[in-house]
C-alpha cells in the first residue's frame, strides 16, 4: 500500500527536477546568446567605421521612394524635407 502513494511522489519530483533542468539550459543560452549580442557593433558603430563610398548603379533607381532614399543617404536632402517627401509619395 505504501508503494502505491510512493509512485505519484517521484513523478512529481523528476518533472520538477526536469523543469529546473530544462529552465536552467534556456538561461544559460539565453545569457551567451545576450552577451554575444552585445559584442557585435550596432548599426552606428559599424556605418561610422565603413568608409563614406556608396555605390549605386542608375539601374537600381527604379522607383521615387529609392531615389529620395538616396537622396537623404548622400546628404542632398535635410530629415525633414525627406520626411515630408516620403510622405507625398506614399499617400499619394
Amino acid at each position: 500500500m505504501n508503494r502505491r502513494g510512493l509512485s505519484p511522489l517521484i513523478a512529481t519530483v523528476l518533472l520538477v527536477v526536469f523543469a529546473l533542468v530544462i529552465g536552467t539550459i534556456t538561461m544559460n543560452w539565453g545569457k551567451s546568446y545576450v552577451d554575444k549580442i552585445k559584442d557585435e557593433p550596432s548599426v552606428e558603430e559599424a556605418i561610422s567605421t565603413i568608409d563614406s563610398a556608396v555605390i549605386i548603379s542608375i539601374k537600381d533607381l527604379n522607383t521615387p521612394l529609392k531615389e529620395l532614399q538616396l537622396q537623404h543617404i548622400t546628404g542632398k536632402i535635410t530629415q525633414q524635407e525627406y520626411l515630408e517627401k516620403e510622405k507625398e509619395l506614399v499617400s499619394g
